[in-house]
């Protein structure tokens, strides 16, 4: 897959995260509470990745592998449901072109840093005047949308 297929894959993936977070928000308000909303979100999630293993014959991973894994990288679902209860809890506060765009600023700030140094095992890409520039440009465009006449 060539970049710019990659760049169009994240775009489509980029304007599920608005939708999920009003859907999410959605089934909080519905069920009475954000951890319920998350919760079935997280286990429909979890059955669509089971169908989607057995469809594409990727096979499961084997207790052993996970327990010999370095710990520090199994905590993505945590780290995932720290998120998404969080948007949840969020958008019906200050709407979901805030909550996106103040997971985005921070996500562009302290993906920077992962990536100059290389965090994780990840390639080096060096923080630049331009990375800096573009970085500069998300926060302004929170700080836009927010700032209320």
């Amino acid at each position: 897959m060539n970049n710019v297929s990659v760049i169009l894959l994240m775009v489509f993936a980029g304007s599920l995260i608005a939708l999920q977070g009003s859907v999410n928000s959605a089934l909080g308000k519905y069920l009475g509470h954000p951890l319920q909303a998350a919760m079935f979100s997280f286990g429909s999630g979890f059955v669509a990745l089971c169908f989607a293993v057995l469809i594409m014959k990727s096979g499961f991973p084997t207790v052993s592998k996970l327990a010999a894994a370095p710990k520090t990288i199994l905590i993505g679902g945590l780290l995932g449901t720290v998120f998404v209860t969080s948007v949840i809890f969020s958008v019906p506060k200050i709407g979901v072109a805030s909550v996106v765009l103040a997971c985005l600023c921070v996500q562009v700030v302290f993906s920077m840093i992962l990536d100059h140094f290389g965090a994780l095992g990840m390639p080096e890409h060096v923080i630049d005047f331009k990375r800096v520039l573009g970085t500069l440009l998300v926060i302004s465009g929170l700080i836009l949308i927010n700032f209320k006449r």
